[in-house]
């Protein structure tokens, strides 16, 4: 059987760096250091049977 190369874009989640920052009820301002869960668009190629 022939192999044919298939392409594509899927999504891909991806965890990214992110400063959180706020400030609470007394007044007082907090940060810290998160990771943000982000989509990112990927193109997927790879070979495939023809069907």
């Amino acid at each position: 059987m022939a192999k044919e190369t298939v392409r594509f874009v899927a999504v891909k989640t991806v965890q990214k760096p992110a400063t959180v920052k706020f400030k609470t009820k007394s007044g007082e301002t907090v940060s810290f250091k998160a990771l943000k869960t982000v989509k990112k668009k990927e193109v997927v190629e790879f070979r495939a049977k023809r069907k």
